[in-house]
């Protein structure tokens, strides 16, 4: 029964099926084939959907202010990740038991499919160690994060509930920013989102004006350039000062309590009734 094994180092078994073409003669292919290895070893250096740079910088802010938002991400990234292997796994399991029967048969085609097979596995190889990477790098993030903003290991959903309430207000109040700076008034959705945590639109485009009208004289009297660290500040700041305004909107629903801790999934360790 002859198993080859196409390997994407050499393309060179071409000849076998293909026959003698008219331009790529033996020689051009050995060639050809010899240029594989190197691209073959530098595909290895970017066969992840996104660099570390991307993922960190990028996929994980994706403009919000949130640590327990982030650590989400990192987990939501980790668990399609770890899908998409188990996919691989159960895939390859099958051809292999698909291969088992093809040698059996011991047929011309049983042994095209089994050497189809064969590349088809070795060809995974790539894509299961390039998710294996960023799920090793997401883990890393993940205990980066954790270690960062002091949170536990058995932190849980309540945690994640009672930090949502600073995340939209900075969310708020960045979206405040950028659309005095691109138009000089607030957004209609902007102003629509504030309102749902209990922010008059006037008080935010007079406190937003104020801090960049700030910015400009800073930067007109060269006293220096802002960093993106005065923007931080600044969200923090606007964060705690509205802590309690989103209470306003609870009391014009008519909610009594934002949170049902009866409906959160709560750490083992932790008080539940």
């Amino acid at each position: 029964m002859t198993n080859t094994l196409i390997t994407k180092k050499d393309i060179s078994y071409l000849t076998e099926t293909v026959g003698e073409m008219e331009t790529i003669t033996p020689t051009k292919l050995a060639k050809i084939s010899r240029g594989m290895q190197e691209v073959n070893r530098a595909c290895q250096i970017f066969g992840k959907k996104n660099t570390q740079t991307s993922s960190q910088l990028m996929t994980i802010t994706m403009l919000n202010d949130a640590p327990y938002r982030r650590l989400r991400q990192c987990l939501a990234e980790i668990k399609a990740k770890s899908d998409a292997l188990a996919e691989s796994y159960f895939k390859i399991k099958k051809l292999k038991v698909e291969i088992k029967g093809w040698e059996e048969e011991n047929t011309e085609m049983a042994d095209v499919l089994v050497e189809e097979a064969n590349h088809g596995i070795l060809s995974s190889k790539a894509g299961i160690e390039s998710s294996l990477k960023e799920i090793a790098m997401f883990q890393s993030v993940y205990d980066d994060i954790k270690k960062a903003h002091n949170i536990p290991d058995d932190w849980d959903e309540k945690d994640m509930e009672n930090d949502e309430i600073s995340h939209h207000l900075k969310m708020i109040f960045r979206l405040c920013f950028k659309d005095i700076v691109r138009s000089g008034r607030l957004g209609m959705g902007t102003m629509e989102y504030l309102e749902q945590y209990g922010l008059h639109a006037q008080t935010c485009y007079v406190l937003t004006t104020n801090y960049v009208n700030a910015i400009d004289e800073m930067i007109q009297k060269k006293e220096g350039m802002p960093t993106v660290n005065s923007l931080y500040d600044w969200l923090d700041e606007m964060a705690e000062t509205f802590k309690d305004a989103y209470k306003d909107v609870l009391k014009r629903i008519g909610i009594t309590e934002l949170l049902k801790d009866e409906y959160l999934y709560m750490a083992h360790n932790k008080n539940q009734s």
